[in-house]
């Protein structure tokens, strides 16, 4: 039961916090704003975490079981990729953002004031460009491991900048960015495939 207990108590506070963080901002938001939406106390948050940017660890990990099906899913589009499914792949990667905002958000913020966040924000995309580097070389097993974490960095590159600019409530034309990195997807796919797996479909 008291196990039970200090893990429910732990996650209001992850979920108090994510409230909080999404109304006030990162740096706006208190240890004592967290814990009395919390309906708890500062010394129970200091139980749980040491500094407010602890949580932002838990928020990372959250985030990254939204994406980890996704790339999954790009395997077979790897193998035999297509224009048509390079882009519904995109589509649905961006669609994510949305239920990541939240997650997100508080993280990014962090990052540009607190080294050590962006020390994590850091390892975190090199586990996307991992995670990427291993849906391409299920779909192309010849793919070297360095070669195809060189594919993920740049195939990346683009669509966390556009999640950036999301992030940060700057509009932008969805359907042009698109189309743009799924053609650019296409070609370096369409090249790793016909170097390294089934040819390239029309």
């Amino acid at each position: 039961m008291r196990a039970a207990q200090r893990e429910f108590t732990r996650n209001r506070l992850i979920e108090a916090a994510i409230e909080v963080f999404s109304e006030k901002g990162y740096a706006r938001t208190t240890v004592d704003d967290i814990a009395e939406r919390a309906g708890s106390t500062r010394a129970t948050f200091y139980l749980h975490f040491k500094t407010k940017s602890d949580l932002l660890s838990e928020l990372i990990g959250r985030g990254e079981r939204h994406y980890h099906k996704i790339y999954q899913d790009l395997s077979p589009i790897a193998q035999r990729p297509t224009l048509a499914g390079v882009r519904m792949w995109l589509s649905v990667a961006m669609a994510e953002w949305k239920s990541v905002a939240n997650l997100s958000r508080p993280v990014h913020e962090a990052a540009s004031i607190e080294p050590e966040v962006n020390d994590i924000l850091a390892a975190r995309n090199n586990g996307q460009i991992a995670e990427l580097a291993g849906a391409l070389r299920a779909g192309a097993p010849s793919l070297s491991a360095p070669d195809a974490e060189v594919y993920a960095s740049i195939l990346l590159a683009p669509l966390s900048y556009y999640f950036q600019v999301f992030l940060r409530g700057r509009a932008f034309n969805e359907r042009r960015v698109l189309d743009a990195m799924a053609s650019a997807w296409m070609a370096i796919m369409a090249d790793i495939s016909e170097s390294h797996g089934e040819p390239a479909a029309d």
